[in-house]
């Protein structure tokens, strides 16, 4: 009688504790918020506006000469002299550095002696070839073998006159890279040479911000943090990036700024009249700075779109490509939102 009435109580009590978390269950499930794909998101707006320029932020770069390069040994040997200093200003065609061209004279000397050898041949084979003493095919391999020692002579004359390395434009000596006793080889620089009477100043830009400098646009540069600021002229605008997906672009100085190269420089971009762009606040902005996006909501759905931007003013930020005056765009509510989503916004 007690081991039946023990197993009644466990069945009571395992009946209600099953019932009791049934109702749990249900109540549970009952306030988990379930998401009504089909139900639309409540959104806050925006209108695109016109009302942007071109970003006004300054872009640091270096003042350079207009005109540089290294010179190049065009010949191998060896460095006989250094004929200039660094800082030292050179004429077009200063001798810079003498190399040593015994072997090469020594070659000149032997084509000489061939062609000359081979120019008498040819004036006798010429004389017996018009008495029929000798066959014609003799006097023309005479002549093809005169043409070859001209050849050879001219070429060795021509690295004899190359080991000589002179300026090939005015210029200052910047660095010298050799000095008496190097061996240098073809390609090999020997000095670097510079202009400073004409500067540039060089930047580089990202891709975002290649379009706001334009060949012939004037700009303002200041050189310093005391300086007056110059006029400038955008000179040249990259067509290529480099790795980085920088541009590089070149603008010209006026002359007698009393400038050096190496200095750092400022360069504020051009706003043109009537480059009014559109604008929209920064909250809009998803994704990253690399690749920024927005939704735009049209006929009550949302669409993610890329866009390219020129910086911020402010809160808001210009657009430069993928949005127009007149566009609506999410600025707040993004949790849930994707693309295709159905909103309402107020």
């Amino acid at each position: 009688m007690k081991r039946s009435l023990i197993w009644i109580i466990l069945l009571v009590l395992l009946a209600a504790t099953i019932a009791k978390l049934a109702m749990n269950k249900r109540v549970v499930e009952e306030r988990v918020y379930r998401l009504d794909k089909s139900a639309p998101i409540h959104v806050g707006v925006d209108t695109v506006r016109v009302g942007g320029t071109a970003d006004d932020r300054p872009f640091g770069g270096t003042v350079v000469p207009a005109r540089e390069g290294r010179v190049m040994a065009e010949v191998p040997g060896r460095v006989l002299s250094v004929d200039v200093q660094e800082g030292q200003w050179v004429e077009k065609g200063t001798v810079i550095v003498r190399l040593d061209a015994t072997l090469m004279k020594l070659q000149q000397d032997a084509a000489q002696v061939q062609v000359e050898t081979l120019e008498k041949d040819q004036a006798r084979y010429t004389i017996l070839t018009e008495a029929d003493a000798i066959q014609a095919v003799q006097l023309e391999k005479t002549l093809l073998a005169l043409n070859t020692a001209r050849i050879q002579l001219a070429n060795v004359t021509e690295q004899v006159r190359r080991s000589i390395i002179t300026a090939p434009f005015t210029g200052q000596v910047v660095q010298l890279f050799v000095e008496e006793g190097t061996v240098v080889g073809p390609s090999m620089p020997v000095a670097q040479l510079a202009d400073p009477r004409s500067l540039e100043v060089s930047i580089l830009v990202s891709e975002a911000d290649a379009h706001l400098f334009q060949e012939g646009d004037t700009v303002s540069v200041q050189v310093g943090p005391t300086s007056t600021p110059l006029i400038g002229h955008v000179q040249s605008v990259g067509r290529r990036g480099d790795v980085a997906h920088a541009f590089p672009i070149r603008i010209a100085l006026p002359a007698s700024t009393g400038l050096n190269p190496g200095m750092s420089a400022t360069v504020q971009p051009a706003i043109r009249k009537g480059e009014a762009l559109p604008t929209i606040p920064a909250r809009a902005l998803v994704g990253s700075s690399i690749a920024p996006e927005v939704f735009v909501v049209r006929n009550g759905v949302a669409h993610r779109r890329s866009i390219g931007t020129a910086g911020t003013s402010g809160s808001r930020v210009t657009i430069t490509e993928g949005l127009v005056a007149g566009d609506l765009v999410v600025t707040s509510g993004f949790i849930s939102l994707t693309d295709g989503a159905a909103v309402i916004h107020q």
